[in-house]
């Protein structure tokens, strides 16, 4: 009994911290994403606008998995008026929030510009929902 609050306290600890995981994805430009703190994130050597577009139109698109629209996006731009991200918000059914953001990236091995996109499917993310995602984007982008 009087190990039970060291054990909750690592259990919540680690659940709240979470891990990071390698998932597969349909990605041909990298094929792994990384699942961390609810968020399914991949790269794709595109730059943002082309990211972005496919990501609006899968988003259109997936009325079969249950996201019912677009509801904004949120632009982020650099001092000098460049365009570096954007952040795509979504509803599914059950007014689960799709949060999806694409930033400009560079990759860690070749120093090659690239597109970092994060996909969340509601507030403790669900990863599978969130590979179908990522997989849409992929179809979109003509990949």
């Amino acid at each position: 009994m009087k190990h039970i609050l060291p054990i909750l306290t690592l259990v919540s600890t680690l659940a709240i911290s979470g891990c990071t995981t390698a998932v597969g994805v349909d990605n041909p430009d990298n094929s792994s994403a990384s699942w961390s703190g609810g968020s399914l994130t991949t790269t794709y050597k595109s730059d943002v606008t082309a990211v972005f577009v496919a990501s609006k139109r899968a988003l259109d698109g997936m009325r079969d998995l249950g996201i019912l629209g677009r509801v904004g996006e949120t632009e982020h731009r650099s001092s000098e008026g460049e365009l570096t991200g954007v952040t795509v918000y979504a509803r599914a059914i059950g007014d689960v929030q799709v949060t999806i953001d694409i930033n400009k990236a560079s990759d860690a091995t070749s120093g090659a510009e690239c597109t970092s996109t994060s996909v969340r499917w509601g507030t403790l993310g669900n990863c599978q929902q969130s590979q179908q995602v990522i997989h849409r984007i992929t179809q979109s982008l003509g990949r």
